[in-house]
This record gives structure tokens, C-alpha cells and sequence, in this order.
């Protein structure tokens, strides 16, 4: 029992000021490593916790929400998604419609009542693709679809990190505080 008393005494001595300071910091920057590491073999994605940089997605979601993602074998119209585009950090946002190659032609799926592209035309485009399924997505607070505002291409399957499980509310404030300080937002 004294090993153990004389071993928190010299801990704590160690941990007093700006020295323990920097240690919980690196021990609580080595943790979340560790957990995304773990939540990324879990959910099998790359990205498993993304941060909402902006706020093209409220109401759903809201800039500093933490968005738990999960790879899928299949996507549908209605899903968020979290993809790569036209911004060096991964997008949140909705498919809107998809197209898939079957043996018959192409099959258009659309959410709700979005009618931004047409069928034809989305048909017609999706035979300039070598993929089975190509996808249209929207922010849910644009006036109109990524692909209509000339910001994105058509988002293909390989583009998918996985979508959307749950939302932690602004627990991601402290991300984009450090991004907005080294400018990196």
C-alpha cells in the first residue's frame, strides 16, 4: 500500500503547473487518436467522426455537431452522407437523386420532391460514367442541388466515406475554434 501511496504523491508532483498541463493534453490527444483508430475499424470508414464546418445543413445539423458516420453497402436517396468533393475536408450533405445501371438502362431514385435534374437528364449523364450509381446532393439549406451550382461533380460511390448515424451537438466547437486560429477553415 505505501508503493501505491508514494507512486500518487510522485505523480502528482509531476502533473502540478504548466508540466501536467502538457501531459493530460498529450495523454487526452493521445486518447482521441486511439478512439478514432478504433471507431474507424468499427464503422469501417475512414472519416468515423467528422465535425459540421458550415451551415448548409441546418436543421438538421448545425456548424460544430459531431456526425458519428458509418460505411454501408448501399446508399439511397434521403441518406447524409459524408463524401469527398470540392473541399479539402470531407462534405455533409443529403442525397437528392441517384441513378443506377442495370441490365435494363438506368433507374432514377429521387428524395422527397427534389426536381432540380431531371430523369433524362440524369440518365443522360450517367452514361459518361463507367459506375453503377452515380449520386446528386444537396445541403438541405441551399436553394439548389451541389451539382446544379457548378460547385461539385457527381459523387460516386467510391467518394463515400459512409453516412450519417448520429449528431453529438457542439461538442465540435472546439475543432473549428483551433481551425479558425490556424487558419485552416
Amino acid at each position: 500500500m505505501n508503493q501505491l501511496a508514494e507512486l500518487k504523491r510522485k505523480w502528482n508532483e509531476i502533473t502540478e503547473g504548466p508540466l501536467g498541463w502538457a501531459i493530460y493534453l498529450a495523454i487526452g490527444v493521445a486518447m482521441a487518436f486511439v478512439l478514432n483508430i478504433g471507431l474507424s475499424i468499427a464503422m469501417s470508414t475512414e472519416y468515423p467522426v467528422v465535425t459540421v464546418e458550415s451551415d448548409s445543413m441546418e436543421p438538421v445539423l448545425y456548424p460544430g455537431d459531431i456526425v458519428f458516420v458509418r460505411s454501408s453497402d448501399s446508399y439511397e436517396p434521403g441518406d447524409v452522407i459524408v463524401f469527398d468533393g470540392w473541399k479539402p475536408t470531407p462534405i455533409i450533405h443529403r442525397i437528392v437523386s441517384m441513378s443506377e445501371r442495370d441490365n435494363d438502362g438506368f433507374e432514377v431514385s429521387v428524395w422527397e420532391d427534389f426536381d432540380e435534374i431531371t430523369e433524362g437528364e440524369l440518365m443522360g449523364t450517367h452514361v459518361d460514367f463507367d459506375e453503377d450509381r452515380i449520386y446528386v446532393t444537396k445541403g438541405d439549406k441551399n436553394p439548389t442541388c451541389d451539382q446544379c451550382q457548378g460547385v461539385g461533380e457527381f459523387v460516386l460511390d467510391e467518394d463515400i466515406h459512409g453516412k450519417k448515424m448520429f449528431r453529438v451537438p457542439y461538442l465540435g466547437w472546439i475543432k473549428l475554434a483551433s481551425m479558425r486560429l490556424t487558419g485552416r477553415s
